[in-house]
């Protein structure tokens, strides 16, 4: 037995759906791995300040270097506690 909690429920904005598509496959995985992480510990990203509702945490991730092209992937989120979930709304990859 662990003392691990249930994953939240992980939803992705239009944009960060389409900003997922366009990722190469090593990126993508990277990506994965890191919501599978929020997941389960959705305060790992850094906080960010200003957010407008006071319900809902925003935060801001980066992923492990991708295997193939070696970059770093930000993925940009709120937590939402009383839901039980978290809502990605931005995947930013590039230089």
């Amino acid at each position: 037995m662990t003392d691990q909690p249930e994953p939240l429920h992980v939803f992705l904005s239009a944009a960060a759906e389409q900003a997922l598509a366009t990722l190469r496959p090593g990126e993508l995985d990277a990506v994965e791995k890191l919501i599978e992480r929020l997941a389960v510990f959705p305060r790992l990203g850094i906080p960010v300040p200003g957010g407008t509702d006071p319900e809902v945490d925003d935060y801001t991730a980066r992923t492990d270097p991708a295997a193939d092209s070696g970059d770093r992937i930000s993925v940009v989120y709120r937590f939402h506690p009383g839901m039980s979930a978290i809502f990605v709304t931005w995947v930013i990859a590039g230089p």
